[in-house]
């Protein structure tokens, strides 16, 4: 019998803030090529080494926000290897994103 794992989500208030790691070039893509406001634009340049990534902090809304920008940018560019490095951009904030939950 085979059983499905819920995972869980941590449960954060809205002004915590959770980290995401990218890579200096994904970094570099963000701010290049999305029209993300400049809040989400400075958080990404206050970031943590860690490793070959950096770590940038950011609070469920506003990543909800930069991902939003990263789709965007995706779905209206017109060159395909742009397109999957932003693709895969958004698929690691969403995986974040999956993480928690909102405590209100």
């Amino acid at each position: 019998m085979h059983q499905d794992v819920v995972q869980m989500r941590k449960l954060i208030d809205e002004n915590d803030k959770v980290g995401v790691l990218f890579t200096l070039r994904q970094i570099d893509m963000i701010i290049d090529h999305t029209f993300a406001e400049d809040d989400l634009l400075n958080a990404l340049q206050v970031s943590e080494l860690i490793g070959t990534k950096r770590k940038v902090l950011f609070t469920l809304h506003d990543l909800e926000d930069l991902n939003g920008h990263v789709a965007a940018a995706a779905n209206h560019c017109g060159d395909k290897k742009l397109q999957q490095e932003l693709d895969s951009i958004y698929e690691i904030i969403q995986e974040v994103e999956l993480k928690y939950d909102l405590q209100y």
